[in-house]
């Protein structure tokens, strides 16, 4: 049987963008259901009606997939990227990395924690108690200029207290003048102790700094560096940063002796954590995720679809 276009473009807008049921739509134009439900066949299989199947989801898990068998990680978490802003971006990143979390802890873990913005975003998903028998330790030392709620203190704070327990803090700088400096430093009796966690930590949340081209580095925005330090990291090709450790695009630590003025767990513990999350997204941080990758400094990364695929990209 044949039908009229104009019926055909009514009786599909009124069932697939207004949401009419086909009893709705026999009712308001007076013809039957069972004319309808031809009708919107018809419509069909001339084209009038064309349904598309969004497969993100699918793409996402080739992303996953991708990304742990060529970059040999534990877990690749990947999030959908449709037009949103930084901040909405850290804030999905954040909730997927916060679930994760909730899956893999357990009683007794030692959970090792950076800070910024990303980091921070998983602290605000997680639930406001959680009844697990943990350690919350500071890994890096502070950075002062950081906002109350984004520095290592608060955001080991936050975190201990959604456990219901106290954290191991460092009371001491990221980075200090001298290798020296560093070194008595490390000996003064509280900062020792929360060091002597490191290499038991089997849970690490860090967010990934990018250097060049654009700075999205903590230490560089907050200005923790001297030009003198930028230039030294520039010269030797730093891509990023991840635990106060700044890598080149292969993993490779950038200037060793900037790494010895830093306050921070050693890469050689970085290595021993089962679990040691890094938290990034968007397109400008694809070489810094990666070196962060090849320098096996995270073995399980949350990340947007953008930056999978340019990294999956620079790869090849």
């Amino acid at each position: 049987m044949a039908y009229d276009f104009k019926l055909m473009v009514k009786v599909a807008t009124l069932y697939y963008k207004d949401g009419l049921t086909q009893d709705d739509i026999s009712k308001k134009i007076k013809i039957s259901k069972y004319q309808v439900n031809r009708i919107l066949k018809r419509s069909m299989e001339t084209g009038i009606v064309q349904i598309s199947i969004n497969d993100s989801l699918t793409n996402i898990t080739e992303f996953e997939d991708k990304l742990e068998k060529e970059l040999n990680l534990k877990r690749a978490i990947v999030v959908d990227n449709l037009g949103l802003s930084d901040k909405e971006l850290k804030a999905k990143m954040g909730q997927a990395a916060s679930s994760y979390l909730l899956e893999i802890i357990k009683n007794n873990d030692i959970i090792g924690v950076a800070w910024g913005t990303t980091v921070n975003e998983v602290i605000i998903h997680l639930p406001n108690k959680i009844n697990k028998n943990v350690d919350v330790v500071q890994v890096t030392g502070g950075v002062h200029q950081l906002s109350v709620n984004l520095n290592c203190q608060d955001i080991a704070r936050r975190l201990a207290a959604i456990f219901g327990a106290e954290p191991h803090l460092i009371y001491a700088p990221a980075i200090v003048e001298s290798p020296d400096l560093r070194d008595l430093l490390l000996n003064e009796p509280s900062i020792k102790e929360t060091f002597s966690f490191f290499d038991k930590i089997n849970i690490a949340l860090v967010g990934i700094g990018a250097i060049f081209p654009k700075v999205t580095s903590t230490f560089i925005e907050t200005g923790s560096f001297s030009s003198d330090d930028f230039e030294k990291l520039n010269a030797n090709h730093a891509v990023g940063d991840v635990f106060s450790h700044f890598f080149d695009i292969n993993g490779k630590i950038s200037d060793p002796e900037i790494d010895k003025r830093m306050i921070t767990i050693s890469t050689e513990d970085l290595l021993k954590i089962p679990y040691s999350i890094g938290i990034a997204g968007g397109e400008a941080k694809a070489e810094s995720i990666l070196g962060a990758l090849r320098g096996k400094y995270i073995n399980i990364l949350v990340t947007d679809i953008k930056a999978a695929a340019k990294i999956l990209k620079l790869v090849k």
